[in-house]
């Protein structure tokens, strides 16, 4: 009888954490999703009102006495 009540408590532990691991997993990989759209939207967003792209930007310096022109 004791034996069987840990078996059973054990097995619904392990049911319900692995239930919650999946449970995690997914709604990190929405939110990820999530903050793509939020991202490429904000892009879109950006260059419809003309800003500049970050491709024309010109790259930082490499050096920190290094000139932006060259």
């Amino acid at each position: 009888m004791r034996r069987d009540l840990r078996i059973a408590l054990l097995s619904a532990g392990v049911l319900l954490g692995f239930g919650s691991g999946v449970h995690s997993l997914r709604m990190r990989g929405w939110e990820r999703r999530l903050a793509w759209e939020r991202h490429v939207a904000a892009l879109c967003v950006n260059a419809a009102r003309g800003a500049p792209s970050p491709r024309d930007l010109p790259p930082p310096p490499l050096a920190p006495g290094e000139d932006l022109e060259r």
